[in-house]
């Protein structure tokens, strides 16, 4: 999606002719399509086999990028938009229930920053390569072939049906079941535990939204600290890895209750570090480094929560659980970032650091709320 996002405002725009309202329209169509269908996709992991969606949701990746081939203006880009926000978004929800599901308690935390960590890598590259091949061959091009991985993953995923196993997909399920599965599932949703990983969501994703600070940070070095295009490049492509390595690491480090508490300290220095940012500020190199730092640490917050939810729901509430998550997620980074560009617009970037660390600031509260309470599973099978 960054991929796409990134040709979009660029060379697309230019050729379409596409006004800063268009290709800002296009971005929130594919976030806000990604999370609502997130839920969805969860909630049809009850009935169908996790392989297939995932499969299901690379292929319409596929087709969306070859769809490039046709596009003429913007309601063609609208509508591929649409498409690839439908099938990206099993990729979080879908793919973090079968990682939970496969990895034992002690390796799951490790298992999900993995995945979250090659995440951040292609937010790295997918740009560069994709604008390699934007200006050797097209965009058009570029959009088709980065949707050939997709199809390689489809068929990998679809291969993969037959060694998952799944008894809701292998029999008749009667509408009364159905009802029973989703009125339980929504109960297990009022669970404070669970209310709470979710509230923390929302309000740190106004600080570590990693859609928020691609889109603002360039500006904020050229526009406010005067960096060159070049040197404003470098340190986001540094922000993001030390958001990698910082993933990563703290995926190896203790069980999920401990990464809470690494998480609220991540939480609490990168609040503090915003409010500094905004209310004394810094420049140069100094500068520099508390982008840096503040990317280590708070790229991972989302994989911690990730971890505990999945620790404290059992396989038949996780589905609804992470679709819930992920869907508030992606529609928090869209609110959030909407709101921060206005402020932006009508304040300027010291009064937008200030707001984004105050907001995020109760969620180091919440999380260690939830670590000191350290409850067990929201419900049980048993």
């Amino acid at each position: 999606m960054t991929v796409m996002s990134f040709l979009i405002a660029t060379l697309a725009a230019k050729e379409l002719e596409l006004d800063t309202v268009q290709v800002g329209l296009l971005s929130a169509t594919a976030q806000l399509t990604s999370g609502i269908f997130q839920l969805f996709w969860a909630l049809l992991s009850n009935f169908l086999r996790k392989n297939f969606i995932m499969g299901l949701g690379n292929a319409l990746q596929a087709i969306s990028g070859a769809m490039a081939v046709t596009v003429k203006g913007f309601t063609d880009v609208l509508t591929l938009r649409f498409l690839w926000g439908i099938g990206s978004a099993p990729q979080h929800p879908v793919a973090s229930i079968l990682i939970s599901e496969n990895y034992h308690a002690e390796r799951r935390g490790l298992a999900l920053s993995i995945h979250m960590g090659f995440a951040c890598i292609g937010n790295m590259v997918g740009p560069l390569m994709a604008t390699y091949i934007a200006m050797n061959f097209g965009w058009r091009m570029a959009f088709l072939l980065i949707g050939l991985p997709q199809l390689v993953l489809a068929a990998f995923f679809l291969g993969m049906m037959r060694n998952e196993p799944h008894h809701m997909a292998s029999q008749h399920i009667s509408q009364n079941e159905c009802m029973v599965i989703l009125r339980h599932t929504l109960k297990s949703l009022l669970n404070p535990d669970i209310l709470l990983v979710n509230v923390s969501q929302v309000l740190v994703t106004a600080a570590r939204g990693l859609n928020l600070w691609i889109t603002y940070l360039p500006m904020y070095l050229v526009q406010v600290k005067r960096f060159d295009i070049e040197t404003s490049a470098l340190v986001v492509s540094a922000f993001l890895a030390a958001g990698t390595v910082g993933t990563l690491l703290f995926g190896y480090l203790g069980n999920p209750t401990q990464k809470l508490l690494l998480a609220s300290l991540s939480t609490l220095f990168t609040s503090l570090s915003l409010i500094y940012l905004g209310v004394i500020g810094l420049s140069g190199f100094p500068l520099i480094l508390m982008l840096i730092a503040i990317g280590f640490v708070s790229l991972e917050v989302v994989v911690s929560l990730q971890s505990y939810l999945a620790e404290i729901s059992d396989n038949t509430y996780r589905n609804m659980a992470f679709g819930v998550f992920f869907t508030l997620g992606f529609v928090a980074a869209s609110f959030w970032t909407t709101v921060i560009g206005y402020v932006i617009r009508c304040y300027g970037f010291n009064t937008a650091f200030i707001l984004m660390g105050c907001v995020s600031l109760p969620a180091a509260i919440a999380m260690n709320i939830l670590r000191l309470l350290q409850r067990k599973p929201a419900y049980s099978n048993h």
